[in-house]
């Protein structure tokens, strides 16, 4: 994935020089005592983040933003980042991060976020029945760092059961009438949405008439030369309405499980050319060979797994992005040194690079579940 969807939150904390408290949740209310759940483990967060010098000021804006969108069916997480009092960022993730976790350094651990986000593609979901049709275009985008709370991938597909939260990107066409009167209408639909997003993917669901008929009327523009025409996937089930949340969820469970078919492919394909590259001296495997990559300023993509629970410990240069160490005595005199997680300072070190970024799949045998390709 592109790193620039996240550099304007990396930009935003710089620009307040102060500590960035950054918070990942299992927000999925799945019950009703979720939510007592949820809050529970946001004061054990709290608490620790607390212990380690978080001002009053940032802990309750945190107070305020976290804890997930109720009336959101089906699993999900956040990512909430804050400093000086301020609300960097909040969003809605499509599925709970690894584990609960939360820390207070100078620069935002964004690898919870970027994980989520590495699982999206830009898609377009048509829903068809005897009737009518739904085109909803939807981009991947981490969104400018706001105070309000944005939604991106497969969340954003109940997004009519939300109170409130902007769906900003999104574009939604709906037609009406029989299908025999409206079918050349809605494939120009779905061509412009595909455009309008640069769409990976178009999931189509609903009668299966309309379903082939409309694959017919839209394939001959996908297999035309030019760019990489996005995958046509068919999915059992039906065009729900905005009031049915029982059938927008099925419908969001079956696209989210179209999406990690193809992130799952990506990131296969993406572990093969690492191998290849690490065959010809052209990748770096590992924290430290990794972390050198990018101090030397050679990194062009940065792969890291995502179960980082014994990941090890780096030392950063607030001030300068590639001043990567192994050891503190490596960045002596500096006097914005810190030590952090490995995979949320080499992130962070990706994103000013201009980098690209893939997760690992497990099981894999990369040393520390890191690595680079190089330039």
């Amino acid at each position: 994935m592109d790193l620039r969807s996240v550099a304007s939150l990396y930009e935003s904390a710089e620009s307040l020089g102060a500590p960035v408290a950054s918070v990942h949740l299992d927000t999925t209310h799945d019950d009703r005592l979720r939510a007592t759940r949820i809050e529970h483990r946001w004061r054990a967060l709290r608490e620790g983040l607390a212990e380690h010098g978080c001002d009053e000021a940032t802990l309750t804006v945190l107070d305020k933003a976290v804890g997930g969108v109720p009336d959101l069916p089906g699993p999900q997480g956040e990512s909430v980042f804050a400093a000086d009092g301020r609300l960097l960022g909040v969003h809605t993730l499509a599925a709970p991060p690894s584990r609960d976790h939360a820390s207070l350094l100078p620069v935002p651990d964004a690898l919870a976020l970027v994980i989520d986000l590495d699982h999206q593609l830009p898609h377009v979901v048509v829903a068809v029945d005897g009737y009518g049709a739904d085109v909803d275009a939807f981009p991947v985008s981490a969104e400018q760092p706001d105070t309000r709370r944005t939604f991106h991938g497969t969340t954003l597909h109940v997004a009519g059961l939300l109170a409130d939260g902007p769906v900003t990107g999104v574009t939604r066409r709906r037609r009406e009438g029989a299908w025999a009167d409206i079918a050349d209408q809605v494939a120009r639909d779905v061509l412009a949405a595909v455009r309008e997003v640069g769409a990976r993917m178009v999931v189509v669901t609903g009668d299966a008439g309309a379903l082939e008929s409309l694959r017919d009327r839209v394939s001959p523009a996908f297999s035309a030369p030019g760019d990489v025409p996005p995958d046509l996937v068919l999915i059992t089930g039906g065009r729900p309405s905005a009031g049915d949340p029982a059938a927008l969820a099925a419908l969001r469970r079956s696209v989210d499980a179209a999406l990690r078919d193809a992130a799952t492919a990506h990131h296969r394909a993406a572990l093969e050319r690492f191998r290849g590259d690490l065959a010809r001296h052209r990748a770096a495997e590992g924290v430290t060979a990794t972390a050198g990559a990018f101090a030397r300023g050679r990194a062009t993509a940065l792969l890291l797994a995502a179960d980082r629970d014994h990941d090890p410990r780096l030392y950063a240069s607030a001030a300068d992005p590639r001043a990567l160490a192994t050891q503190a005595p490596a960045l002596d005199g500096d006097p914005t040194a810190f030590a952090g997680q490995a995979g949320a300072l080499l992130l962070r070190s990706a994103v000013a690079a201009g980098a690209e970024f893939s997760e690992i799949p497990t099981p894999h045998q990369v040393p520390d579940g890191a690595g680079a390709l190089l330039r």
